[in-house]
């Protein structure tokens, strides 16, 4: 009985993470979408958690040069050498990082999202669509 339960909780456990994934994937890709008119967009992360978030993305390819990129995807810790707009996942980080457009975290079950006006600004873009509420002034 208890090896039948330990399965059926394994086997949840991982449908949840692989569900947490996929939205994962289509925020991100939306929340890119967003920044850009361009068919097909260019990532740059060096985060070995996010190559199965690639994988459900259709409009985002990733890049091993980051100066080939139109965007980054940093998690804590990581720094980059090339200027490009950067979406984050750690809110210290976002503060912190200067290039820095985009936060994007799990809070209490639920997707955050915050862009910096005065970032994407600086770098030539423009959150449209049913993102842009979540463009703030304050950062």
């Amino acid at each position: 009985m208890k090896t039948v339960t330990l399965f059926l909780l394994l086997i949840l456990s991982s449908n949840i993470s692989a569900s947490d994934s996929h939205w994962e994937a289509l925020i991100l890709e939306k929340m890119l979408a967003s920044m850009t008119h361009k068919k097909e967009i260019t990532i740059y992360s060096q985060d070995k958690h996010l190559e199965k978030i690639y994988q459900d993305m259709d409009r985002v390819r990733k890049t091993d040069d980051c100066e080939k990129a139109d965007f980054v995807l940093a998690h804590v810790g990581v720094k980059t050498s090339c200027k490009k707009p950067e979406i984050v996942f750690n809110y210290g980080n976002y503060k912190a990082n200067a290039n820095a457009v985009g936060l994007f975290f799990w809070q209490k079950g639920r997707p955050t999202i915050r862009f910096s006006s005065k970032r994407l600004q600086q770098f030539g873009l423009q959150v449209e669509g049913e993102l842009s509420k979540f463009v703030s002034s304050k950062n």
